[in-house]
């Protein structure tokens, strides 16, 4: 089959119209051209890969014949209007079985071919009689109309068809949209409701917890008071106070990073530099034991969000850099800032140890730590991520020229 003939079935079948029923526009249409050529007989013929099926006829009853025993197969891909007196007298149809008797015993013979815009041809409008004839070229003009007639209305079923698709299509993507809604909804409630635990949490923690430690820190001081000197008892005492600072800090750490994701955010303009300085301030003896030098420009921008949990979230970032500095050199952290096309990217860079590429990626989550030589609990960068999530950024860490880390944090604008 050539490629040809392939597209020209392919055309066809996208009309949908073999084997259904005509509408009665094409059978109006079908008996007009009956009338207009002044025979008894007329057919709408589609012709594929091996029949020939009579859509709608007047005249007779129509059926499906095989593609060679057809009249109208011979020439139709031609596009030419075709017609002949007698068909007996003519070497081309004389041998049809449309004309020998063995299906009928045609004479006059005329068809208008149904060509598509796009040059297919799909079949053809078909007039005959039993006997001679002739036609006028006024005959022949209003035949050739009634065929382009034929195809407005294959190709107005079409449209309908697609259209009628297309509404199906909607609705089905209707009610996936509704589907996803009430997803969301629900996901929405969940949340809520996730959120509602977690300040019970933070409040539980607050005190439930972090009471009863203070409470047993107070007796290991008593203990300690008891048991002078450095025996075996004084050890143990030390060792257990140790522990009960450490839980304390965890304990901290994880009310703060509940209190960064579910308490309210109270959006307002205000400086980096200013937020930068108060988080320094917050940090000054553990940045004057480090001896370490933290950059903040004058020229840092105005950001806009919650100026608490921004100042949180630096002194997270500059505490950090201090605390995993190296020791071959003097500790440098420099904050600073970039404009972008819908907020600030502000960064905090530092020439510390640095953290390996393949961990930049996981150093955001929960109790992540990279160097568990350093003491921490690994919940500090989360509490940033859950800060820069609420003002609708994003955060991520690079290396920093020459050894170090940057951390780099989105803030849009208002």
């Amino acid at each position: 089959m050539t490629d040809h003939e392939q597209q020209r079935l392919a055309a066809l079948h996208e009309y949908r119209l073999l084997d259904a029923p005509a509408d009665d526009e094409l059978e109006a249409v079908v008996r007009v051209a009956a009338v207009v050529a002044g025979v008894p007989f007329a057919t709408l013929n589609l012709i594929d890969e091996h029949r020939q099926c009579q859509l709608t006829t007047t005249g007779f009853e129509g059926g499906d014949s095989t593609r060679r025993d057809s009249m109208c197969a011979i020439r139709f891909e031609a596009g030419e209007f075709v017609w002949v007196p007698d068909a007996s007298l003519d070497p081309t149809y004389q041998v049809s079985p449309w004309v020998t008797g063995e299906l009928a015993k045609v004479r006059f013979y005329a068809s208008a071919p149904l060509v598509t815009p796009q040059g297919h041809a799909l079949g053809s409008l078909c007039v005959f009689d039993t006997e001679p004839g002739e036609l006028s070229q006024a005959q022949i003009d209003r035949l050739e109309d009634l065929a382009q007639v034929i195809l407005a209305l294959f190709e107005r079923r079409r449209q309908a068809r697609l259209n009628y698709e297309l509404l199906a299509a909607s609705e089905q993507q209707h009610q996936e949209l509704r589907r996803t809604h009430a997803e969301l909804a629900a996901v929405n409630a969940e949340l809520q409701r996730s959120n509602t635990e977690l300040e019970q949490f933070a409040g539980v923690v607050s005190h439930d917890l972090a009471a009863p430690l203070a409470v047993v820190n107070g007796y290991l001081e008593l203990l300690g008071d008891e048991q002078p000197g450095t025996g075996p008892a004084q050890a143990w005492i030390a060792s257990a106070t140790r522990a009960v600072a450490r839980m304390q800090r965890l304990i901290e750490a994880l009310l703060t990073y509940a209190q960064a994701g579910s308490g309210p955010c109270r959006t307002a303009t205000a400086g980096v530099a200013d937020l930068a300085g108060q988080a320094i301030t917050d940090l000054r003896r553990a940045i004057d034991e480090a001896g370490a030098e933290v950059t903040v420009p004058a020229g840092l921008p105005a950001v806009h969000g919650d100026p608490t949990l921004i100042r949180q979230l630096l002194q997270n970032l500059i505490g950090n850099a201090v605390k995993y500095r190296s020791p071959a050199r003097t500790c440098q952290v420099a904050v600073g800032a970039e404009r972008l096309p819908d907020g600030w990217a502000i960064s905090v860079a530092d020439n510390g140890v640095g953290i390996p590429a393949e961990h930049r990626a996981r150093v955001f989550e929960m109790f992540t730590r990279v160097d568990r030589t350093q003491a921490g609990h690994g919940v500090g960068l989360s509490t940033c991520q859950r800060i820069v999530e609420r003002h609708g950024g994003r955060i991520w860490v690079d290396g920093a020229p020459g050894g170090g880390t940057t951390v780099t944090f989105t803030l849009p604008d208002a």
